[in-house]
């Protein structure tokens, strides 16, 4: 499927040229913006169904009410039950929509793109302002969605939350629309491996500072589009060296691989989450719990790794 969008010129300034996209994959994701997110969803109005971040509820129906009217409205009415088990409501039908949590009402928004019919369902930040909870609820909505053949493409500014659903995601910007050039997923030959190295210090900037972090401080690591960043307690600090060489290095400190794009501190783990089958991400004990993604090929060895079932 192909979506052309036309270029977005704002005071005669180009923001975004013309873009063509094709969707080889069920699930697609864009990395932009908000600007250029509300753009696309305007451009795309007529190609597919739009799924907004904030849309109103009718407050006062129960959460059952609430399903029953939507699947009137889409001619299921024999799916309501089924509909409260999967979005997670069954326990809660009673409640009222305006005394739910703003997590469990962003989850109860899906319902109407969830009862969509159209080819092509475009949802602004899938996974904003959602608890671990109802994002795994949420991401296998979306699977089950496009196991008729139809399409998603998600629009955010949170590549961690796109990263969850889909690995085929394309950062917009005034030059054009780029695939995301991950980090090489390559494994290390045997002769790296064996290579020990002795390390005290990584070395980053910022702000024209050169700063050095103890192995231990780091949360985690990232690199996208050719950038390494370092994560230290909230903050992210370019690096010099490439994903490969921390990897190598930071080893025997406790550092591992999850995903082609980012290094974990496996003491900063705090939970494997389970989104789908097929996609997994590791919550860390900083902040307010960071999410990071770990590649499906990568739970079994991580397991192994650390010693758990």
């Amino acid at each position: 499927m192909n979506i052309q969008i036309e270029p977005y010129i704002e005071d005669g300034k180009t923001i975004m040229p013309s873009i063509t996209l094709s969707l080889n994959t069920s699930i697609v994701g864009i990395y932009t913006d908000v600007k250029k997110i509300d753009y696309v969803m305007q451009a795309l109005k007529s190609v597919g169904y739009i799924h907004p971040m904030d849309e109103g509820h009718y407050e006062r129906l129960t959460i059952e009410e609430s399903f029953r009217y939507y699947c009137a409205l889409f001619d299921r009415k024999d799916e309501v039950e089924e509909l409260l088990s999967a979005f997670g409501f069954s326990k809660q039908r009673k409640v009222k929509v305006k005394d739910l949590t703003k997590s469990e009402r962003n989850k109860l928004h899906f319902l109407r793109a969830f009862l969509q019919t159209s080819q092509l369902l475009i949802i602004e930040e899938p996974l904003q302002q959602m608890d671990e909870d109802c994002r795994v609820i949420v991401t296998q909505l979306m699977m089950k969605w496009i196991e008729s053949g139809r399409f998603i493409l998600l629009l955010s500014n949170n590549l961690e939350d796109i990263l969850i659903s889909t690995g085929e995601i394309y950062r917009v910007d005034q030059t054009g629309c780029h695939p995301l050039d991950f980090a090489d997923d390559s494994p290390p030959t045997k002769a790296e491996e064996d290579i020990s190295f002795k390390i005290e210090k990584i070395q980053t900037k910022k702000n024209d500072k050169i700063i050095l972090f103890n192995p231990p401080e780091i949360d985690f690591i990232e690199s996208m589009d050719g950038e390494v960043l370092v994560n230290v307690a909230g903050d992210a600090y370019n690096c010099g060296m490439t994903l490969q060489d921390l990897e190598k290095k930071l080893k025997g400190y406790g550092f591992y691989r999850c995903h082609r794009s980012y290094i974990v501190n496996l003491q900063k783990v705090r939970e494997i989450i389970t989104w789908t089958k097929n996609s997994y991400s590791l919550k860390l004990n900083v902040g307010e719990g960071t999410v990071i993604p770990l590649s499906r090929a990568k739970i079994s060895e991580l397991k192994e790794y650390i010693g758990i079932s």
